[in-house]
């Protein structure tokens, strides 16, 4: 049948399939690496190898004959960003992104492939671009492995867009434009929160294990620490909805997630959104990229490299002048140029030379030597502004108080950074972000967390502060925290 599609999604351990009809499942299945070692002894085999014993045995299950497949590929592998920019012509946004990206990538900007989409806000003249990338060699490994098996990707996307479109499809999401969703199965989770239907934050989630089931504690605190510093990140975003699709029922997950995020939290399943029997988390994302055709879902990303991006400038040539005219009227206007350069020039020299000995006498000190005035002006309102505020702020003896109490009360292997400061309607916003490192990630946010606790504690300075956010992130071999204090009153 010519509307016949197999979608293939290739997870971290486990690989689903669906066969598409339109918009109906004909077949689902799904398996992981562990079905093929309890069939034959492979573990010794080459990973690829596994790999495509894999994508065969889940294809051969569902009856799968066509070779053009659509491909979902872990969220893992790619990488998710939102930027606001100014607004700008479609064609420039490419080239201006370039400069953006490389900030964030661990590899040379040729080594990416890329696609973008983006919400235009003609009244504030900005533009909210959402990219996703991959890296160049973990795709082409994807694709060779694939071309190996004589399969032909139709296309790849990341499994969040998957997902999203099978939430667009549905009566009862259909309407929401600003919404999250947490898919997790047996072996990995993802947290993906969309603005206007676009991807504007992903984060991979270890899936603990303890006594044969989830470490739901552990797993919480993920969750929790992932959705704290994407709210740090994204203050104004306006949340409404909160969705878990998973393979089981946690019951006792959603009222702790609900506890921990403070929001509403609905639970559904592969089987609600499809009304498929025996479909799991897999093989709904293996559907939801066959649907690229019929969905409505407006993010269809074709990824490319970056010279395939960018637009380059077309030289365009005219044989139709009349070259020795052009020369001569060239020359004329170079020689007309050149007595006025040498006038002006001698003028402009001495200008020069004597606005260069007045600026050698101003003594800059080492800090700012490099900045321009401009910036050396903003820098220097800046300081005054925060000197203000720490003078108003030594005027409290409860202020220096609580700054002793936090020195005092830091644990083992923190230390601070960075300190702002800042006054609102008033009320104080202290941000402190440093390093902490304690040999591994739980034991660090552990020590953290007794660190706020103590400081909850102090009855004192209880009346100082009503709330502590914290973020925490593994982005060096320390993990990294911000710790930011709201509305602290000093009376």
């Amino acid at each position: 049948m010519a509307n016949k599609k197999i979608g293939l999604y290739i997870g971290l351990n486990s690989v689903g399939a669906a066969v598409v009809e339109g918009r109906s499942i004909t077949a689902v299945a799904k398996f992981d690496l562990a079905s093929l070692e309890e069939e034959a002894r492979v573990e010794n085999l080459n990973e690829d190898i596994r790999w495509e014993a894999l994508i065969n045995k889940v294809l051969r299950e569902i009856g799968a004959e066509d070779k053009n497949i659509y491909v979902s590929l872990a969220d893992k592998d790619f990488i998710f960003r939102s930027l606001e920019m100014p607004s700008m012509s479609k064609k420039n946004i490419s080239s201006s992104l370039i400069y953006e990206i490389e900030k964030y990538i661990p590899f040379k900007i040729d080594e990416l492939i890329w696609a973008f989409d983006y919400t235009s806000y003609p009244k504030e003249k900005k533009m909210n671009v959402s990219f996703l990338g991959i890296r160049e060699s973990t795709l082409y490994r994807t694709q060779a492995m694939l071309s190996h098996l004589g399969l032909n990707p139709i296309m790849i996307e990341p499994s969040a867009l998957s997902l999203a479109k099978i939430l667009k499809a549905s009566k009862k999401y259909a309407k929401n434009k600003h919404f999250a969703i947490l898919d997790m199965t047996e072996n990995e989770s993802y947290l993906t929160l969309f603005s206007l239907d676009l991807p504007v934050f992903n984060q991979y989630i270890v899936v603990p294990k303890k006594g044969g089931g989830i470490d739901l504690d552990k797993f919480l605190e993920s969750v929790r620490f992932a959705f704290q510093y994407f709210k740090r990140e994204f203050r104004s975003y306006e949340l409404e909805r909160f969705l878990i699709l998973s393979n089981f029922k946690e019951d006792s997950l959603i009222t702790a997630l609900r506890d921990e995020l403070q929001t509403e939290i609905e639970l559904t399943s592969p089987y609600e959104l499809t009304l498929k029997p025996n479909i799991e988390v897999e093989s709904l994302k293996a559907y939801g990229v066959a649907t690229i055709d019929t969905s409505s879902y407006r993010f269809k990303p074709v990824l490319k490299k970056t010279e395939e991006l960018v637009e380059k400038k077309a030289v365009v040539s005219d044989t139709g002048i009349r070259l020795g005219p052009l020369f001569a009227l060239i020359g004329v206007g170079l020689l007309a140029a050149l007595g006025i350069s040498i006038v002006m020039g001698n003028e402009i020299s001495g200008l020069d030379y004597k606005l260069k000995k007045e600026n050698e006498t101003i003594r800059r000190p080492p800090a700012i030597k490099q900045l321009s005035w401009e910036q050396i002006a903003d820098l220097t309102k800046s300081i005054e502004k925060r000197t203000g505020i720490l003078q108003g702020l030594s005027k409290h003896p409860k202020a220096i108080k609580f700054l002793e109490k936090i020195a005092k009360q830091r644990p083992k292997g923190l230390w601070f950074e960075q300190m702002d400061l800042n006054y609102q309607r008033d009320k104080y916003v202290l941000v402190l972000s440093g390093y902490i490192f304690l040999g591994d990630a739980y034991s660090e946010r552990t020590s953290i967390d007794k660190f706020i606790s103590s400081l909850k504690a102090e009855e004192s300075l209880r009346a100082c502060f009503s709330n502590i956010e914290m973020t925490f992130s593994d982005k060096r071999k320390q993990g990294e925290f911000t710790l930011t204090f709201f509305t602290i009153k000093f009376e």
